[in-house]
């Protein structure tokens, strides 16, 4: 089997990370074909960048994907403009190879990843070429909007792990070693991530120096953002709950470094039912209000034992198990 993940910049890498994952681990042949080249320096890159240019990468890229039983494409932007009758990723890469995409005898599966189609979604959930569409995959805050009919399906944000359970668990006793602990909140956006009403509700909390320092960073590179979260105990991602109510690869870090993590998680809990069954997930919710953002940092950073985190992160770390290990990624991938 080969798939194609096809995307403008992979915004947050995630179709590039699911793409290394299978070739490491499966007799599933992957490339992650885009158009630019990330502004992150991901350890995983993308295999072509056609936007430079390069004929060699763009004839290999063509040769792979009209090999290809299954092409993943990301709907990322709309570019403000109004929407098309065609969709906008196979449009820019048909217009690259020079011959219309939905030629290729393949099943096509759409990724709405974020604002794209949040901001427009009832155009989307009866787009023109709706029936070209094998499976139409969706950010778990989002599947909420879908049609929900058989073939949409929310998908895990995703950043490459070979998971291991013990050593999620010693990780975080090791931290729990040193005082004070940090509590890290990392914003991509303050404006989009609540970070004045979260520094406001730690500040209320009066929390002894010499247990807790709070640590808020910005415009940090990517490899400063995952050193910082290899050392703190506690990660508050976002409290926005008029926005996505949803997590990605920010707070995923946070978890996969041993972070007891916090967010706005209010629009997720179809997407937990439709994928695992049950409506319970690996991040602590914040509530939709400022009353309920405080009391929830009350219970769990400042009145929490040790032993209660501890007890906590054990099930955080089994559900990170069942739902991010490597082969749970496989058997979605052929399941499509």
């Amino acid at each position: 089997m080969k798939i194609s993940f096809l995307s403008g910049i992979d915004f947050a890498n995630v179709l590039t990370e699911y793409s290394y994952c299978l070739n490491k681990h499966s007799n599933i042949e992957c490339k992650s074909i885009c158009l630019r080249k990330h502004g992150f320096n991901y350890d995983i890159q993308h295999d072509y960048d056609l936007e430079t240019n390069d004929h060699i990468q763009i004839e290999e890229s063509k040769k792979f994907l009209l090999e290809s039983d299954i092409i993943i494409f990301a709907e990322e932007s709309w570019e403000g403009q109004q929407p098309n009758s065609t969709y906008k990723t196979i449009s820019k890469f048909s217009s690259i190879y020079g011959f219309d995409l939905f030629e290729i005898k393949a099943k096509f599966c759409v990724w709405h990843p974020g604002s794209c189609y949040r901001e427009i979604y009832p155009f989307y959930n009866n787009h023109p070429q709706r029936d070209k569409i094998h499976k139409h995959f969706y950010g778990i805050d989002l599947y909420r909007l879908s049609n929900k009919e058989h073939n949409d399906m929310p998908i895990h944000a995703y950043q490459y792990i070979d998971f291991n359970y013990d050593k999620f668990i010693s990780d975080f006793k090791s931290k729990l070693e040193v005082k004070p602990w940090t509590i890290l909140h990392i914003p991509s956006k303050t404006q989009t991530k609540g970070t004045n009403i979260i520094n406001q509700t730690i500040n209320n909390l009066n929390l002894n120096p010499q247990k807790f320092q709070y640590k808020v960073l910005t415009n940090v590179p990517h490899s400063t953002s995952i050193s910082e979260k290899q050392k703190s105990v506690f990660y508050i991602d976002q409290f926005w709950p008029q926005g996505c109510g949803g997590y990605g690869v920010s707070t995923l870090e946070s978890l996969f470094n041993s972070n007891f993590t916090f967010s706005t998680i209010n629009n997720i809990s179809d997407s937990m039912f439709k994928l695992t069954g049950k409506y319970e997930c690996p991040v602590v919710p914040l509530g939709v209000t400022e009353e309920e953002l405080s009391i929830t940092l009350h219970n769990f950073i400042k009145n929490i034992t040790e032993d209660h985190l501890i007890e906590y992160m054990e099930g955080i770390g089994q559900w990170l198990e069942e739902c991010y290990s490597v082969n749970s990624v496989i058997k979605f991938f052929k399941s499509i």
